[in-house]
C-alpha cells in the first residue's frame, strides 16, 4: 500500500500517517515512514524522543522538487 497526502498545514497529515503507520507495523506490517518536511514531526509522532529525532537527516527540498518535476 503506498499512500500520499498533500494539504494545508495544520490538517492533520502528520498525526494521520504516524497512527496508520503505528497500526500497520502493529499488526506486523513492514513500514517505511518517510516525513518531507525539516521539522521532526512525524518521528516524534511515532514515539522518537525529541533529542533523537533531531538528529535526523531531512530531505533537501532541491531533491523532493526534482522527483516532482519528474513524475509530473
Amino acid at each position: 500500500m503506498k499512500i500520499a497526502t498533500v494539504g494545508k498545514g495544520g490538517s492533520g497529515k502528520t498525526t494521520i500517517a504516524g497512527t496508520l503507520a503505528r497500526l500497520l507495523a502493529g499488526d506486523g506490517h513492514k513500514v517505511l515512514a518517510i516525513d518531507g518536511d525539516p521539522n521532526p514531526n512525524l518521528a516524534l509522532t511515532l514515539g522518537m524522543a525529541r533529542d533523537e529525532a533531531d538528529k535526523i537527516n531531512y530531505i533537501p527540498p532541491s531533491i523532493m522538487e526534482m522527483k516532482k518535476d519528474s513524475d509530473g
